[in-house]
């Protein structure tokens, strides 16, 4: 059986991974790119633990082996379409999972690789690169207040790290609405995986964040580099700054979940403008609601930090492929010195 490391598998010269845990350890996190190939889905695999904590080992691996057979023949015939590549096998720590399919793979005149250590090993390494996490190429950061089409900018240069698609988050009070948040862990698998693809360019971009977007917390390394680097102010009037956050914000919400939200913000706006925002949105009057919400609770949230923040220039974004022309325009001029 040839095992192989998570670093060797990268120098290989087409590596796909294929990963054999359940749906839910697969959502979780994942080597991004590695195809699921569950050889138990997650009830299956629940069965097989309790089975292993009530009755031992011996009936689990029966009772594994049972559902494993049902599936195999799909497994394979999926894994011969790949063949051509370098197929790396893992499941959580490299075990019985990987290492019966790789067997069985072997005897058929597949040629494969488990992966040592299997996810948990994958999962080691991201956390030494998130620990030493190095953007080696010069880093520019596009700060402004909410609403002023930064991400939009972001998204429109190839020389970009955007965290917020990597959070699955839009950083905000209603940051998940109609998006689904990625786990910590997938988060930092996401990051390193982008990292190592902008290391060879001139300059980076990235947007301004605090600490957390959501519930995940970027690494300190990170916030580090981003705390040093020179930025951007990006400046919008508050009817573009409106238009934004109606464009941007699914209008099919729960509207329990928005007076919620809402509510939460009565310790901050007072409850007089906590009750106009619901009243607003209920009333469908959203470009109002929109722009209280910008005016009474953002700006004054983030204002503050801004004025202590020193920029190499300011920009207007009333037309985003014009501000993309000028961030590029900025960040050319700055990189000839």
């Amino acid at each position: 059986m040839r095992e192989i490391s998570y670093e060797e598998a990268l120098a290989l010269s087409a590596p796909v991974f294929v990963d054999v845990r359940a749906p839910a350890e697969y959502r979780a996190d994942h080597i991004p790119g590695s195809i699921n190939m569950p050889i138990f889905d997650d009830g299956e695999r629940a069965l097989v633990g309790t089975l292993y904590r009530t009755h031992g080992e011996e009936a689990a691996i029966l009772k594994g082996a049972e559902i494993a057979g049902s599936r195999l023949s799909g497994m394979i015939e999926e894994i011969s379409r790949i063949k051509e590549r370098d197929v790396v096998i893992a499941c959580f720590r490299g075990g019985m999972r990987s290492s019966a399919l790789v067997s069985l793979l072997d005897s058929l005149g597949l040629r494969v690789y488990k992966l040592k250590g299997g996810y948990r090993e994958y999962r080691r390494s991201v956390r030494e690169r998130i620990d030493r996490l190095d953007l080696a190429p010069d880093l520019f950061v596009l700060h402004g207040l909410t609403g002023a089409g930064k991400t939009r900018i972001l998204r429109k240069i190839d020389n970009s790290i955007d965290l917020e698609a990597m959070a699955g988050h839009r950083s905000s009070l209603f940051g998940a609405l109609g998006l689904s948040p990625t786990t910590q862990k997938m988060f930092e698998s996401l990051l390193v995986e982008r990292v190592d693809a902008v290391r060879g360019l001139n300059y980076v971009l990235i947007e301004g964040e605090s600490r957390k977007i959501g519930d995940i917390h970027l690494p300190t390394r990170l916030m580090e580099r981003m705390a040093h680097a020179p930025c951007i102010l990006v400046r919008a009037s508050i009817e573009r700054r409106v238009r934004n956050i109606l464009d941007e914000y699914p209008r099919d919400t729960d509207p329990e979940l928005i007076r919620g939200i809402l509510r939460s913000l009565e310790k901050r706006t007072g409850i007089r403008m906590a009750r106009e925002l619901v009243r607003l949105y209920e009333s469908g009057r959203l470009e109002e609601f929109a722009r209280l919400l910008l005016e009474g609770y953002y700006d004054p949230l983030y204002s503050y930090s801004l004025k202590r923040m020193s920029f190499i220039a300011e920009i207007e974004n009333e037309e985003t492929n014009e501000a993309v022309h000028r961030v590029l325009e900025l960040v050319s001029k700055e990189k000839k010195y």
